[in-house]
């Protein structure tokens, strides 16, 4: 609903919405005197509706339970709405209570906004109709169609919004896994070519120097000088030989800072902060997959349940182990229980031979992971 640094083309919307009533209860309320003695009262509360509204839909925009301030907005939001139209005898500030309903798809399930939405119509019409003493059956059946159908625009674009986050993950772990591949198709590239180097031309060198030396005591004078030039030439050939396979064979570690890179690029929906050495390396590819896995598994946590704005990963090699450091500044459910998430992290993490621990520590959920790198250090 919210772009960071700027206002999403709803919420600009449900501005100039908001200033457009603004305007013309204040051209309307002109000629009255009566309502022009509520000038302050309609003005104040015009204002306070307004703010309200900003203050609620100023963030990035998360799904779920607000946090106190924005709850406390929001309500009050619509308790300024219902003021303004008790005190004036406009219809139309019905728009009001529809830009407040408008947000409802982004905290709640499609059912209980509708539940909440019936309520705030049967008190919005109620108290007007019992304050004028008129039946208001037609207008109040006009603007809980426009509710309604407010309702269910946000409810699909949310929706569709959460559709693109979706896809946007999964394109993301898509390409980390694809990097992973690519450097795992590397390695066994590596692995091929010097074993062919060891296998076929090592072999050959070897049998060269062999005869070379053999043919070495068996000549004598100048043709024995240059025999034995060659013979030491295919030893140092065959030296260069073997340090080159020895060199392909070590360079079989697996960028672990690049895979996270593609996997942890502009995540949708929460600000990601992590640390990791450019040099950190693994040599198995499994292991590295797994931990791919597990801070994807840990991300998707943090998105779905914890409502928190900022997600943290560090990683650190410590004595031939990548230890995970994994935590977010959402807040644990009292009642919160471990789930499928992290049964599948541990199992991860157990079939690389590494450990997993986790904490709640100042509220917030702390992940610990340590994975064996398979690198000396």
């Amino acid at each position: 609903m919210k772009l960071k640094f700027s206002i999403a083309w709803d919420v600009l919307a449900g501005m100039l919405t908001w200033f457009l009533v603004f305007a013309l209860t204040l051209y309307l309320s002109w000629p009255h005197d009566r309502l022009w003695s509520l000038w302050p009262w309609i003005v104040t509360l015009f204002l306070l509706n307004g703010a309200c509204f900003y203050c609620v839909t100023r963030s990035d925009e998360r799904s779920g339970v607000l946090p106190r301030f924005e709850l406390i907005c929001y309500i009050l939001q619509l308790l300024f709405a219902l003021a303004l139209n008790w005190i004036l005898p406009f219809d139309y500030l019905a728009i009001l209570s529809i830009i407040w309903v408008s947000v409802l798809p982004y905290l709640l399930p499609m059912r209980t906004a509708v539940f909440i939405t019936v309520a705030v119509l049967g008190l919005w019409y109620g108290v007007d109709s019992y304050i004028e003493q008129r039946a208001m059956w037609i207008t109040a059946l006009l603007f809980s169609s426009f509710h309604f159908f407010a309702l269910l625009m946000k409810n699909q674009a949310r929706s569709e919004q959460q559709a693109r986050q979706e896809l946007q993950q999964t394109h993301q772990q898509l390409l980390a896994t694809q990097d992973l591949l690519m450097m795992a198709s590397q390695q066994q590239e590596r692995t091929r070519i010097a074993r062919d180097l060891h296998d076929v031309l090592g072999h050959h060198l070897t049998a060269l120097t062999i005869n070379l030396q053999v043919a070495g005591h068996l000549t004598q004078g100048e043709a024995k000088t240059k025999v034995d030039q060659c013979h030491q030439i295919a030893k140092l050939l065959l030296s260069d030989v073997r340090e080159a396979v020895s060199a392909l064979r070590e360079q079989q570690q697996f960028s672990i800072y690049q895979a996270l890179e593609k996997l942890l690029r502009a995540v949708p929906g929460v600000k990601v902060q992590w640390d990791c050495p450019q040099d950190v390396e693994l040599a198995d590819v499994k292991v590295a997959q797994q931990l791919l896995l597990i801070v994807q598994e840990a991300l998707t946590n943090t998105l779905r349940h914890s409502q928190a704005t900022e997600f943290y990963l560090a990683v650190k090699p410590q004595h031939g182990f990548l230890q995970l450091t994994i935590y977010d500044n959402g807040k644990v459910s009292p009642d919160w229980k471990a789930g499928n998430g992290l049964t599948g992290m541990q199992e991860r993490v157990a079939s690389c031979a590494g450990t997993l621990v986790w904490q709640v520590k100042d509220n917030h959920f702390c992940l610990q992971v340590t994975l064996p790198s398979g690198v000396q250090q």
